[in-house]
């Protein structure tokens, strides 16, 4: 049993878990906004992969940080009027509502920056006795780039290409990609103690302290968007490396894509964001699931409304070939044989770099071929027990939900429904919600009572009618 990851450092798939255990680190949110639906790729995509390895008998150490003291929470509490504790608070409550909302588990550990401030300036104290960081004396500490040689490794860049990525103090810092691990407190900004003064942490230096304190034995993946590549990663395992090279930082980088607008990076700053509570109200969680999922995670990918509905269509037929077979009680000799392929190419395309695509393409497949013997044979849809078990065990690893209303647009009327109406039973639907709409209450009143005695009831709602069984 072992799973392969490609690192971004080597270039070249490691091995990881070998022992039965994998620790897991991934970079999350500043908390100043909302999450927008870019923001949610991350905690989405390695809920999934820490699901997987648990269904395959792995220990799972899942840790996601918080960073609650940072340049742009400060500056959305001067805006607001109010303290920074109390933007923290809500939009940490924000975010956790909103990964509810998509159906996205909790890390097992979701250490915040200001928890950890000790391990921070004890690693600070090690690089700079280690000559990897300097203290000027205007009360900041920077990491001395120079000290170390394979700076730019991770990022694939050399030294004299790259940018100046944070401002220092005009003469303070001896470089300009020398990059602040504690910066001196401002007027009216949280601060700690410290050797160096009264102070907070740089933002790199909690990512770095959290990984040697929640995964001593380092982190077999350390999992973030390739937006954080340079800096935010190249600085962490500059950081790691200087002050502990004897220990395993990370064994395998994993970065992943960003998620595109019209051809545009999805930022705050560009404006060109859907907010995450919204996709979900626009398309359902369901769609924006298979639009993640059926994309690998290494790669962008492009978000339009037209893509989602798209989504919402394919995860509809998925779940409608489920309940086709949802009461199974017996297993044709095709069941097995697609329950035990659909088993062994999950675990084939996961294994390998988290193949989630090749995954949910094996799930369509099975799913098409028991599909066919169904309408060549009607009654087979009570002898699928076994591939009805393994499609339940990877959708849920993947974490769809099942139970998701299905909706159709008949005759521009949009219909939701559970099970299995038919294509007749909408179209009576249809038919009466357009006698609704046009004042024809006896004929909306004869094709109610028509549904009722087949066993429907339908309600009425301002969004179209909702279908169920009686």
């Amino acid at each position: 049993m072992s799973v392969k990851v490609r690192d971004t450092l080597s270039g070249e798939r490691v091995e990881v878990g070998g022992g039965g255990k994998v620790g897991l680190y991934v970079c999350g949110p500043t908390v100043y906004n909302h999450i927008h639906i870019g923001n949610v790729r991350a905690p989405l995509f390695w809920d999934v992969v820490a699901r997987y390895l648990r269904s395959r008998g792995y220990e799972v150490t899942f840790v996601q940080n918080v960073t609650d003291v940072e340049d742009k929470i400060i500056n959305k509490s001067n805006e607001e009027g109010v303290s920074w504790e109390e933007i923290v608070g809500r939009y940490t409550e924000s975010f956790h509502e909103r990964l509810e909302l998509m159906g996205v588990g909790l890390p097992d550990i979701e250490p915040r920056a200001t928890e950890h401030i000790p391990e921070m300036i004890s690693l600070i104290e090690d690089l700079i006795s280690d000559g990897h960081a300097y203290a000027p004396d205007n009360g900041d500490v920077y990491y001395s780039v120079e000290s170390y040689p394979e700076y730019g490794r991770l990022s694939r860049q050399r030294a004299a290409d790259m940018r100046e990525t944070e401002k220092g103090q005009t003469g303070f810092k001896q470089s300009p990609l020398d990059f602040a691990l504690w910066k001196a407190s401002k007027p009216g900004e949280p601060a700690w103690d410290s050797p160096w003064g009264p102070g907070r942490p740089g933002w790199h230096i909690e990512c770095s302290a959290m990984v040697e304190k929640h995964l001593p034995g380092g982190a077999d993946i350390h999992g973030g968007g390739t937006d954080l590549l340079f800096p935010h990663h190249e600085n962490e395992l500059a950081q790691s490396a200087g002050a502990h090279p004897e220990r395993t930082f990370v064994r395998a980088w994993a970065h992943h894509g960003m998620v595109n607008f019209v051809g545009d990076k999805m930022s705050k700053s560009l404006g060109n964001i859907l907010e995450a509570k919204e996709a979900v109200e626009l398309h359902g969680r369901n769609a924006v699931r298979m639009w993640f999922l059926q994309s690998h995670y290494s790669q962008p990918i492009d978000y339009s409304g037209e893509i989602l509905e798209e989504k919402r269509r394919s995860f509809e037929r998925l779940l409608r070939l489920y309940r086709q077979v949802s009461g199974s009680k017996a297993s044709s000799n095709l069941s097995d044989e697609l329950a035990a392929g659909l088993r062994e190419n999950v675990e084939t395309a996961m294994d390998d770099d988290f193949d989630t695509p090749e995954a949910m393409a094996a799930i369509f497949d099975a799913a098409r071929r028991a599909g066919r013997e169904i309408s060549a044979r009607p009654d087979a849809t009570g002898e699928f027990a076994s591939l009805k078990k393994a499609m339940e065990e990877a959708l849920s690893v993947f974490g769809f939900e099942l139970s998701e209303e299905i909706a159709a647009e008949v005759n521009g009327v949009r219909i939701r429904y559970e099970g299995e109406p038919g294509s007749e039973v909408l179209s009576r639907v249809s038919e009466r919600e357009n006698a609704r709409r046009g004042k024809d209450w006896s004929t909306a009143d004869r094709l109610r009572d028509e549904l009722g005695a087949g066993g429907w009831s339908v309600e009425d709602t301002p969004e179209g009618p909702i279908l169920t069984r009686v």
